[in-house]
């Protein structure tokens, strides 16, 4: 009966969790969130090192940067150079920036529910400057 209780709360709980998650996909220069079109982009492929989110008149707005430091972490079988990988987010026209270590969908899911965009496209000042305050430019200090 225990083990019947545990699994009705687990199974709760991951229905619940899963109809909060964002379902974010980069299609056709189109940034969806949940199929719905929020931005634009440009150079955001698996192989691009930047990556350039877009206002509904193609201005870029906010700049994604993926930087590489050789030899800065330890070396281990998953990472035998022991590279630091880590991307520098830009709000073009603030002139702020902050790092994270993320993928670029996990990006962008924060990006979007933090909601340093405002309805017409344009970046919220004071959501981005909060950003650059929780998370600031730990990596390259270091570096």
């Amino acid at each position: 009966m225990k083990n019947l209780k545990i699994f009705f709360a687990v199974l709760f709980f991951g229905i619940s969790f899963s109809g909060f998650a964002q379902k974010v996909k980069l299609k056709q220069g189109d940034v969806l969130v949940d199929e719905v079109v929020w931005l634009k982009y440009q150079d955001c492929g698996s192989f691009d090192k930047t990556c350039s989110l877009l206002d509904k008149n193609n201005e870029e707005i906010i700049f994604l940067n993926w930087v590489t430091v050789p030899g800065a972490e330890p070396r281990t079988k998953s990472n035998p150079q022991g590279n630091l990988t880590y991307v520098e987010i830009k709000f073009l026209g603030l002139k702020k920036s902050f790092e994270i270590q993320k993928t670029q969908k996990d990006i962008i899911k924060m990006l979007y529910n933090s909601k340093v965009i405002n309805e017409d496209l344009t970046v919220n000042e004071e959501k981005a400057e909060s950003m650059v305050e929780k998370y600031g430019r730990e990596f390259s200090v270091r570096y």
